[in-house]
């Protein structure tokens, strides 16, 4: 199934979802209600899944991305309560989660592990780590300068985040799509020992990308306060599922060296419409999370199909 197929698919199913939530409720046919469902449940969401795609591209995985989320959270508060001004503080915190998902990328590579199992330790490590910096509390004395990208409105109608998710969206469109570095990504994922006879330096370009999947964490660290407005130790800590799902059933093959970041948005946007409709009908929380683990097993069952069959390098790393 061709890229630009898909795609269509998925826009299809967007109307679909669309026209199935403003008949299910009168409340879905207003913009106001639209889009900050869609803040609500893709701002966040939406930057992870950009963070997660280069390493699914380069036939890797990194499920610690939440967790290192939920340190920048922590790193903010820290800094909020020592009165250090948002840039300065962005500073820090960027250059903590890109160290972050650096390290993990240099494990992986260095050691020749599975990335699932590195990540996992990882999610872990980070997540203690948050616990340990703020406890079981709730930090929420954050001064606007710190909230604005969260809650902001620009001409009083279209959330800052969603803004901020679509540049980082193009940004990572042009980065894959259309530079050297976005080339080796894909070519990797393809066949990484192909890729290293060539002279690519395969390691280089993995810890790379392991490193802006930290980058971009760090960046919905501060997206997530100016939402919710505090910063605890376990924030985010179900948001996996929803982020795997964007990156799959947007067609970015699961084993690596295939995917747009166009199909990645047009998931995100169909996913955001059906938690949106399903929260509009009280449909609980479990069953729309067992909707998301269905539609999940789905992309990767028609991934398979569309390729020829299962691949077994998602779970014990290709030796390259």
């Amino acid at each position: 199934m061709t890229g630009w197929r898909w795609e269509a698919i998925l826009t299809v199913l967007i109307l679909a979802a669309g026209g199935w939530a403003a008949l299910a409720s009168p409340f879905y046919l207003s913009v106001d209600q639209i889009l900050y469902s869609l803040q609500q449940s893709i701002a966040v969401a939406g930057l992870l899944a950009a963070g997660m795609v280069a390493v699914v591209i380069v036939a890797e995985i990194d499920i610690s991305l939440p967790a290192i989320m939920a340190l920048g959270n922590m790193l903010f508060a820290q800094l909020a309560m020592l009165a250090v001004p948002i840039l300065p503080a962005l500073l820090v915190v960027l250059l903590a989660t890109t160290a972050a998902g650096l390290l993990n990328g240099w494990l992986v590579v260095r050691f020749g592990l599975p990335a699932l199992a590195v990540t996992l330790g990882a999610m872990g490590a980070y997540r203690g780590l948050a616990l340990w910096m703020g406890g079981q509390q709730s930090f929420a004395a954050f001064p606007e300068s710190y909230t604005w990208t969260g809650f902001a409105l620009l001409g009083g109608i279209l959330p800052v985040s969603l803004v901020l998710l679509a540049l980082v969206m193009a940004g990572l469109a042009l980065l894959l799509h259309a530079s050297v570095f976005g080339r080796l990504c894909f070519t990797i994922g393809h066949n990484a020992k192909a890729a290293r006879f060539s002279g690519v330096r395969v390691d280089a370009v993995k810890i790379t990308a392991f490193a802006l999947g930290g980058t971009l964490s760090g960046l919905a660290s501060l997206v997530y306060i100016g939402q919710f407005q505090s910063a605890r130790a376990d924030n985010a800590s179900d948001i996996l599922l929803f982020i795997v799902t964007a990156v799959v059933l947007g067609g970015v093959d699961i084993f690596g060296g295939k995917g747009r970041v166009l199909g990645v948005v047009l998931a995100l946007l169909l996913l955001g419409t059906l938690k949106n409709g399903m929260g509009l009908v009280n449909v609980p929380g479990p069953m729309q999370t067992l909707i998301i683990g269905a539609l999940l097993i789905l992309a990767v069952l028609l991934g398979q199909l569309a390729t020829g069959g299962a691949k077994a390098r998602f779970f014990t790393r290709e030796v390259s």
